[in-house]
């Protein structure tokens, strides 16, 4: 599957979804993931230049497969604290 090519930021039409699996090697602009993830594009560019996600790099573009946006959700995925036990009272 072949997506129209569009401006710098601007989101093109029609993208898969990255659970699917037309969307696993997809590449996405940082506009386009920010769909998908709690960050701006903005903030997942700069993340990918510290290194800090997953991300393909080709030359100077910051692009990001559904396989990097689902490791992206799933790094930054937080279970939650357990429970704590009940204490004894001292008899």
């Amino acid at each position: 599957m072949t997506a129209p090519r569009a401006k710098k930021d601007e989101i093109r039409d029609n993208i898969p979804a990255p659970s699917t699996p037309e969307g696993e090697l997809f590449h996405y602009k940082p506009a386009e993931a920010a769909k998908w993830l709690p960050f701006s594009a903005r903030s997942l560019k700069e993340m990918a230049y510290a290194r800090q996600i997953t991300h393909v790099n080709n030359g100077n573009s910051v692009w990001f497969t559904g396989l990097n946006i689902r490791e992206i959700t799933a790094q930054f995925t937080r279970d939650p604290f357990a429970a704590p036990k009940p204490v004894k009272a001292a008899a």
